[in-house]
């Protein structure tokens, strides 16, 4: 997840690198955003499981 993640971040600044649309830019970085959130969203909610 984190490489998929990366990918987009990397595609994002391509995209802003070879001037594509406004809407391609902005499509890129939700979904990157997106993957983020959900990522953060499954370290935050699961259990550590810590035996003291």
């Amino acid at each position: 997840m984190d490489t998929i993640i990366f990918l987009l971040i990397l595609a994002t600044a391509w995209a802003v690198h070879r001037n594509w649309t406004r809407y391609a830019v902005l499509g890129l970085w939700f979904a990157s955003l997106v993957a983020s959130l959900l990522l953060f969203d499954h370290h935050v909610t699961s259990s550590l499981n810590l035996e003291w």
